[in-house]
């Protein structure tokens, strides 16, 4: 299998066809030239953090279409790499929007690939927040996403737009499964796997550590 950190341009796809129904593979033709861009190891993290922002607020548009002006709703950035995409979509937002964000830390154990929440400063009660949007890079496993839509589902949201520069197809599945009914995905691209170390492959490496220049695949 191919490392996190190897220079790979090579990408699959994902017939649209094949996925679920409330999965959205975004067809524009900048994003797809954007994804190719991220995918090559060799680009600093400076770029990794502009072309991420230039998805981000493509995706938002896609995003944010059925969007209603005078409804209150909530960015949730997945900690730490969402960070990258936090402004960018906001800057997509009218400028009367009554828009609040909120933070979810979450990591994955090396060992088991599972989820681990660290970081959650939503209120208590939800008493007027039905509508949510979710920006994290990647959804790799599926699990972060899985835990954060439980999480968010628990709060008492009635609605869930996932929104994901990279996927992969198992991971993609297994998030839009978790309630279907209350969430849609908003997807740059969808490659067809993920190694044992759980990073999609070909993918585009780990996207926390590209965007802040820490790790290995810097």
């Amino acid at each position: 299998m191919p490392s996190p950190t190897s220079a790979m341009t090579t990408k699959t796809t994902v017939e649209a066809s094949s996925l679920p129904r409330n999965v959205c593979v975004s067809s524009n033709p900048f994003v797809q030239t954007k994804i190719d861009h991220l995918r090559d190891r060799k680009v600093k993290s400076a770029g990794v953090r502009n072309t991420t922002a230039e998805l981000s607020r493509i995706l938002a548009v896609e995003a944010t279409q059925d969007a209603n002006p005078t409804e209150k709703v909530a960015l949730i950035v997945v900690l730490r790499s969402g960070l990258a995409m936090c402004d960018a979509f906001l800057s997509q937002f009218s400028p009367d929007a009554d828009v609040v964000v909120y933070h979810i830390g979450m990591f994955r154990e090396r060992a088991s690939l599972q989820p681990v929440e660290y970081y959650n400063k939503l209120p208590n009660k939800n008493t007027d927040i039905k509508r949510v949007y979710i920006v994290d890079p990647l959804v790799a496993t599926g699990g972060t996403s899985e835990a954060v839509i439980e999480i968010l589902r628990d709060w008492g949201v009635e609605h869930i737009t996932f929104v994901s520069i990279l996927a992969s197809k198992t991971g993609i599945e297994r998030a839009a499964a978790v309630w279907p009914e209350g969430t849609n995905f908003v997807v740059g691209a969808i490659d067809e796997g993920i190694d044992e170390q759980g990073f999609i492959v070909p993918g585009i490496g780990d996207i926390g550590d590209r965007l802040f220049g820490t790790g290995s695949s810097k």
